[in-house]
């Protein structure tokens, strides 16, 4: 009897241990545990007193070029002694693992672990992290690798998501019409102005988090599974999308600013870039909402009730209010 179809499994933690942790540690005794069940599956690990991090890529979320271009670049960050969470090879010298899982073939790479501890939010640390983002962003103009990579370009963050969202919506038609003329307004009005915007290397996800710090004050970026060829801005606006969930909205203020203020010490925004963040900031938010509707068969559909799609709304309402959007 063939076996039922599986969307998205959880691999045992004992058989990545037993089969797929002694191609990095040899007979070394290693401990595996499920860590954070998310759009990628993560373990921590525990051999011979050092933790690493070992992650499972979910099936059809990225192909092997894909990854394989994301260890290039972790790799070639960690040689330019930018603190990142870097890959470590298996024994055979290769850095990924394939798995038959039950949904069809996955990958999995283990990681260092970065030391310390998520990074608190303060004018201060939301500096200090602007700062190394925009040294990150300087670094990664040097990359290149031979692997291909999807691009963070408006069909990712747009045109594949938005899609998947309006239907969910039909029940609320006015929400529904609201974000398509919101996707068709960012549409234009991005396609204006990308031709006087910068490209270049980005991680995808500066949110704040992704980042620990240690007791000197040294940050160590990790998850690059959202990196790509894009638009720095980008990169820079999802701090400003990050903090505008807070309650208090003068403290999410003095956090960008903080933020803003550090990474153009480092790399001085344009003009047009600068004009360019509320936009992607809409941008990120549909992005989200979007990916969480197409992956609403593996992560449940009883998530995205009223009040995420009142929460979720409610930030581009009100970025349309503050610049005076003409839907």
């Amino acid at each position: 009897m063939a076996l039922f179809p599986v969307t998205h499994s959880i691999l045992s933690q004992r058989a990545l241990a037993a089969e797929v942790l002694p191609h990095y540690f040899g007979g070394s005794p290693s401990e595996c545990r499920l860590l954070v069940r998310g759009m990628n599956d993560t373990y921590l690990v525990h051999s011979e007193g050092t933790r690493y991090i070992l992650r499972a890529y979910r099936h059809g979320h990225r192909s092997l070029q894909d990854i394989r271009h994301e260890l290039d670049l972790l790799q070639y960050l960690h040689s330019r002694s930018i603190g990142v969470a870097a890959p470590l090879t298996r024994l055979d010298g290769q850095y990924a693992t394939e798995i038959q899982a039950p949904e069809g073939t996955r990958y999995a790479a283990l990681f260092a672990y970065a030391p310390g501890h998520m990074l608190p939010l303060s004018p201060e640390t939301a500096g200090r992290y602007g700062q190394a983002a925009a040294r990150l962003h300087a670094i990664m103009n040097t990359f290149v690798s031979k692997h291909r990579r999807y691009q963070i370009d408006l069909k990712h963050l747009l045109d594949d998501r938005v899609p998947w969202i309006l239907p969910l919506l039909e029940h609320r038609p006015e929400d529904q019409l609201f974000v398509n003329r919101v996707w068709r307004f960012l549409r234009e009005h991005l396609d204006s102005i990308a031709p006087h915007l910068r490209w270049g290397m980005c991680h995808g996800d500066l949110n704040g988090g992704n980042c620990h710090t240690d007791n000197e004050g040294n940050l160590t970026f990790f998850d690059f599974d959202c990196e790509g060829p894009g638009w720095p801005a980008y990169d820079a606006a999802v701090f400003n999308w990050s903090v505008r969930d807070m309650s208090d909205r003068h403290y999410a203020r003095q956090l960008w600013q903080a933020y803003l203020d550090a990474y153009q010490h480092v790399l001085p925004l344009s003009e047009m870039e600068l004009a360019s963040i509320p936009y992607f900031v809409a941008a990120r938010q549909l992005w989200l909402v979007g990916l969480h509707c197409q992956h609403a068969d593996e992560w449940s559909y009883g998530n995205l009730s009223e009040a995420y799609f009142d929460r979720r709304l409610r930030i581009l309402h009100e970025l349309v209010h503050e610049h005076d959007w003409k839907l």
